[in-house]
């Protein structure tokens, strides 16, 4: 098994996951990558069956409407290349860092949290944060 690494960011308060979404795209993150979306369903409660589709024939609004308030939405997200699977609860988003991962040094192999944090910051600015964890698993 190789590395997993991931950032949790806990809410001080409950937010609309679908309101949290034009925050990232405001702030420069981009739901496709290499021509692609890959989401999970809004239907999809506990398979994490996630589905690919073409970003031409995605649309982010429609997507976004299938969900009710305060569903979960799962949705990969890149910033400058590099990002992972995003899973936006109303108390909590898990960003699991599987998309071009962006490290300390190459050879020690040491995920580079600020990296990801500093592009979150528009999003983290607008909300109350109660934690934040950034985990690797080797």
């Amino acid at each position: 098994m190789g590395l997993q690494a991931s950032i949790d960011i806990h809410f001080a308060q409950e937010y609309s996951p679908k309101e949290l979404i034009p925050l990232l795209i405001a702030s420069g993150w981009a739901i496709d990558f290499e021509k692609k979306v890959s989401y999970l369903l809004s239907s999809d409660i506990d398979d994490y069956d996630w589905q690919d589709s073409s970003i031409k024939d995605f649309n982010i609004n429609q997507f976004l409407n299938t969900h009710k308030s305060m569903d979960r939405i799962g949705i990969a997200m890149v910033a400058k290349e590099s990002g992972g699977n995003l899973l936006i609860y109303p108390n909590y988003l898990l960003l699991s860092l599987s998309i071009n991962r962006r490290y300390l040094s190459e050879i020690d192999r040491i995920p580079d949290f600020s990296w990801y944090i500093k592009r979150l910051a528009n999003l983290l600015n607008n909300i109350k944060v109660s934690k934040i964890q950034c985990d690797a698993y080797y």
